[in-house]
């Protein structure tokens, strides 16, 4: 059966169930109530604004197949405040997964992104990212995974029988626990990381005194909790870093994945020197909590990835493709400017 579509803006409110429906069908991980906690919490009560999502219909509209989303951002480079629309949320029914359906609904994404908003973004999947090239995104490169054992027997279990791992491990932890001293020595700053609530006010602080010559996404109280500290986004928490004088330097956002601390967002006043020392006190935090590993995902500045290396971390091999509309400010077509973590995904 051959289809005419047409690619129209939906109201997250009227047309919710629609909406909700080809999440379901088509994003991985979600059921009806998490997709109702989605449409509400990420477009109808975002704090940068209210989100849209554009349907792709077809014979008259009668039904739908497709869903974009535009989800929306406030980024600060300097003094400026750039409105941001991040493309999330891409949900195609398979039997119209055909480029041509499938690259109208994002055309339509982007054009409207375009007009309303000086940045438009996105983090596509890799099936999605030839849509994303072929609707006139640019792509600026990659975000990518860095990861770092603080605990070993487990690991080695996996290598060498048990008895061999449980022997072996005390000398590899205290190897570990000793280069990351010599790091702390190395880096000249020592950070201490203790827990914090989302209300925090150190928070706001933190905010203000951030660097003029990074593109970044609001990090105020209010957006980090609405990003991270709602029940259907988690089990999020937050630990903040102060200096040796007693002063805010930064924080970490992360949980708990069965052992494993997965990094939600990262920052510091000054992440040209600061993002290593930051990450040492914050695996020290996680080894006394029982992790056995860490992880944070991490697109942008070189300097800022250089201090990810130096705080011990490896690079690994997922990658997710970053992309961004051609109306971008000059000054932010290259990745120096840039800081993205997990915190701007809003894919999940």
């Amino acid at each position: 059966m051959t289809h005419k579509y047409s690619v129209d803006e939906a109201d997250p409110l009227t047309q919710a169930a629609v909406i909700e429906s080809l999440w379901v069908n088509n994003l991985v991980g979600h059921d009806a109530a998490s997709a109702e906690a989605k449409l509400q919490l990420g477009y109808v009560s975002n704090p940068a604004g209210r989100g849209a999502v554009v349907l792709l219909q077809s014979d008259g509209g009668t039904e739908a197949h497709g869903a974009l989303g535009l989800h929306p951002r406030r980024f600060h480079l300097g003094p400026r405040e750039i409105g941001a629309i991040g493309l999330a949320d891409y949900a195609v029914n398979a039997s119209h997964r055909s480029l041509g359906p499938a690259l109208m609904l994002m055309r339509r994404g982007v054009q409207l992104s375009v007009e309303r908003f000086g940045l438009t973004y996105g983090f596509p999947n890799a099936k999605a990212a030839s849509v994303f090239a072929r609707a006139g995104l640019i792509r600026l490169g990659k975000v990518q995974r860095y990861a770092k054992l603080l605990a070993t027997r487990e690991h080695l279990a996996q290598l060498a029988p048990s008895w061999v791992a449980r022997c072996c491990a005390p000398v590899a932890d205290w190897t570990i626990r000793l280069g990351d001293a010599v790091r702390s020595a190395r880096a000249r700053t020592r950070l201490d990381c203790a827990p914090i609530a989302w209300d925090d006010p150190a928070f706001d602080e933190l905010w203000q005194r951030r660097p003029a010559h990074l593109l970044l996404s609001q990090r105020s109280s209010q957006m980090l909790h609405w990003r991270f500290g709602a029940t259907s986004r988690g089990a999020w928490q937050a630990c903040l870093a102060r200096d040796g004088h007693g002063a805010v330097q930064g924080y970490v956002v992360w949980r708990n994945n069965r052992g494993f601390a997965e990094i939600g967002d990262f920052f510091t006043v000054d992440p040209d020197r600061q993002t290593t020392p930051l990450l040492l006190a914050f695996g020290r935090l996680a080894r006394e909590a029982g992790m056995r590993s860490l992880s944070v995902e991490f697109f942008g500045s070189p300097t800022v990835e250089q201090q990810l290396l130096g705080s011990g971390m490896v690079l690994r091999p997922e990658q997710i493709p970053v992309f961004t509309a051609a109306n971008a400010p000059a000054e932010i077509r290259t990745r120096q400017a840039w800081y993205l973590t997990r915190f701007d995904n809003d894919a999940d």
